[in-house]
C-alpha cells in the first residue's frame, strides 16, 4: 500500500522552536513538573508531515479523513523525558511527554509484519511509541511522525540509545 504521507524531518536547536509552540512546550512542562525540557534538551526534530492523497467522500462524510493537509510534529528528549508536540490547522497543537525509561519503541516496518495478514497498513515512517503519557492513567501508543531521511533517522537512533541509557539508568 502507498504512503499517505510524505515525512520531511529536520535536526532543530530548542532556541529555533517558534515562541507559540515553546510556550505551549514550557507549559506542559510545568504542568506536569518535568523541569526545563528546552535548556536541558538532548536532540530536537521537526517533521513535517504533507498528505500524499485526497481522502475519499465516504471518509469525509464519515469523519474519518485526516482534515488537514500538512501537520508539523515536533519531538524532543532530555536524559529523562520525551516531549511530543503535534500541530494541526484543525486542532491545533497538542503537546505529551513521557518518561524515557517507561518508553518502548517500535518501527512502523515492525507493526506491519506483526499485522494478520488480511490487513492492509500503509507504509511509513517513524516510530510507535508505547507509553503512560502525563496526565493519562493507562499506558497507550502514539505514532510519531519522522521522515526516513538522515536528519529522522538520526533522531530516531539517538532516541533508541536514549531509551535504552534511561532503562539501565
Amino acid at each position: 500500500m502507498a504512503r499517505l504521507y510524505r515525512r520531511d524531518s529536520s535536526h532543530c536547536q530548542p532556541e529555533d522552536i517558534e515562541p507559540g509552540l515553546r510556550e505551549a512546550i514550557a507549559a506542559h512542562a510545568e504542568a506536569c513538573s518535568l523541569g526545563d525540557v528546552l535548556a536541558n534538551a538532548v536532540a530536537c526534530c521537526l517533521t513535517v508531515s504533507t498528505r500524499t492523497y485526497k481522502p475519499s467522500l465516504r471518509s469525509r462524510i464519515k469523519g474519518m479523513a485526516d482534515p488537514d493537509p500538512e501537520h508539523r510534529t515536533l519531538a524532543l528528549f532530555t536524559p529523562r523525558w520525551l516531549v511530543v508536540t503535534v500541530t494541526r490547522a484543525s486542532t491545533g497543537t497538542t503537546v505529551l511527554s513521557a518518561r524515557l525509561d517507561g518508553v518502548t519503541l517500535a518501527e512502523h516496518s515492525a507493526l506491519i509484519a506483526r499485522s494478520p495478514r488480511n490487513t492492509q497498513l500503509p507504509e511509513d515512517s517513524g516510530v510507535s511509541i508505547t507509553a503512560q503519557w502525563s496526565g493519562h492513567s493507562e499506558t497507550g501508543s502514539y505514532h510519531v511522525a519522522l521522515g526516513d531521511d538522515a536528519d529522522g533517522e538520526f533522531f530516531l537512533q539517538a532516541l533508541r540509545r536514549a531509551v535504552t541509557e534511561a532503562k539501565q539508568g
